[in-house]
């Protein structure tokens, strides 16, 4: 009797060690998905505004040149060719 009442005692200390390691475990992948989930987020909305101000840079890199005026300007061209063509790479990429 009393050696059932040890090994009893025992397993049962032993479980709820195991279910307050289980607990801690837990607790802190729920704090790893809250910091991802979070962070994913805040990448979302930087992504968005970024693609936002692109799409506006784009067409203000239009209007500023309606007529081709910087274009074919040699010293302000080749910097304007340039914006201009990083620009374009970064609204294909997005």
């Amino acid at each position: 009797m009393i050696t059932t009442i040890i090994i009893l005692t025992v397993a049962l200390i032993v479980s709820v060690y195991v279910n307050i390691n289980q607990i801690r475990t837990q607790e802190k992948q729920e704090d790893y998905i809250t910091e991802l989930e979070a962070s994913n987020t805040e990448f979302y909305n930087f992504f968005t505004q970024l693609k936002t101000k692109m799409g506006e840079a784009t067409s203000v890199i239009k209007n500023a040149d309606r007529i081709g005026a910087f274009e074919a300007s040699d010293e302000i061209g080749t910097s304007f060719k340039i914006i201009k063509e990083v620009i374009d790479d970064l609204n294909k990429g997005f």
